[in-house]
């Protein structure tokens, strides 16, 4: 029996459990897939705090210099994952990142050892923009903290938009952070909306800061008048005070998934970094039960898996590809247990390789590397 050793980047956050949630996903479905006599597994986790850069280094060097791991996983946002994909290339030891897609991928700054393993949000909040034009207007507005605005959401959304429609506009309201205090005040948006009356607003709050722009929004003129949508994120810290909360966001499904078979309510009962750990689990498991004579990244290339989402595609050279976006409209009452979730149509989506699309890869960006919900 061969021995394998995984080096596992796990970011903080102040907001999920997001490090925790992975490994008990990694560690639960390495130990119900991978055949007894393949292998036999030691897992190596590294705290990368908010998952920046500088500490993203520092926990590759050790896992490759200090552990000789054979593999590294975690969550690292796509940003950090292009600027660390060099270390990998060098070792010539696999790579397979995580996140939520919160950062635009450019395939030109990956190399044959690194993979993703996404639900590619960038993709769907242009699916998002595309369908809301098309809905209610081309007058659509992002709202959100610093933070979130430091990510490829307003991109994103602008993109979609204009797909729709060329001579849409996407006003923008940041909350900017409160003094001495890590948090932003998400009501001062509200003063923007009511000046620029958009025809919908994406919101991307996440935490206390969405819990508390939900409670201002039921309370505004505006609700039930401007339709709101946003990440799924949106609604887990929402506490209601005897108002529904309706809210349109997405979820993302590969090859082997249609609308017809699409489980709704399997796909929204685990936290998203739970999942993505057990995706890790099932790929990694994979991989090993049927490498034979093969490298560890030879088998990843060719591993076909499939988890309650359908294929997963972790090629980084074609993020996103074959990927399914459909709109789920949401009644929020007041119980996260209970968000009543409605299965509404498959929405257009974008390739990586759209021309608008891959000319922003070329564009002036944040810096902001963390993973989402990493702070």
């Amino acid at each position: 029996m061969s021995s394998i050793t995984i080096g596992v980047l796990l970011p903080s956050s102040t907001i999920a459990p997001m490090g925790k949630d992975f490994e008990k996903g990694l560690k639960k479905a390495i130990k119900e897939n991978l055949k007894d006599e393949i292998a036999e597994i030691e897992i190596i986790p590294e705290f990368i705090g908010p998952g920046s850069k500088v500490k993203v280094e520092e926990a590759v060097n050790k896992l490759f210099g200090y552990h000789d791991v054979d593999i590294i996983t975690g969550i690292v946002s796509n940003r950090i994952g292009m600027e660390v994909a060099e270390k990998f290339e060098k070792a010539r030891r696999p790579f397979l990142m995580n996140n939520i897609g919160e950062h635009l991928p450019d395939p030109r700054n990956f190399n044959p050892w690194v993979f993703i393993n996404s639900t590619h949000v960038w993709q769907q909040v242009w699916s998002l923009g595309y369908w809301a034009v098309k809905k209610f207007g081309k007058r659509g507005m992002f709202v959100g903290s610093v933070y979130d605005a430091g990510y490829s959401f307003t991109s994103m959304l602008k993109l979609g938009m204009e797909a729709a429609d060329p001579e849409s506009v996407m006003p923008f309201s940041v909350a900017p952070l409160k003094p001495q205090q890590t948090t932003a005040d998400p009501t001062v948006v509200f003063q923007h909306i009511e000046e620029f009356k958009p025809d919908f607003i994406l919101s991307v709050f996440c935490g206390d800061e969405a819990s508390i722009f939900q409670k201002e929004y039921i309370k505004s003129p505006y609700h039930q008048k401007i339709p709101l949508l946003g990440l799924p994120f949106l609604l887990e810290p929402f506490v209601s005070e005897g108002e529904a909360l309706e809210l349109y966001s997405t979820i993302v499904a590969g090859e082997g998934l249609s609308q017809e078979t699409l489980n709704l309510e399997e796909l929204n009962s685990q936290k998203p970094f739970y999942s993505l750990g057990a995706e890790t689990g099932l790929i990694i498991s994979e991989a090993l039960n049927n490498k034979g004579d093969k490298s560890l990244t030879e088998a990843l290339r060719e591993t076909k898996v499939y988890s309650d989402r359908g294929l997963l595609h972790i090629d980084p050279t074609a993020p996103g590809k074959d990927s399914k976006v459909y709109l789920v409209k949401h009644l929020h009452k007041g119980d996260k247990q209970n968000i009543e979730a409605e299965l509404i149509e498959e929405l257009r989506t974008v390739s990586i390789t759209d021309p608008a699309l891959a000319m922003s890869l070329d564009e002036p960006s944040s810096g902001w590397g963390n993973p989402y919900l990493g702070i």
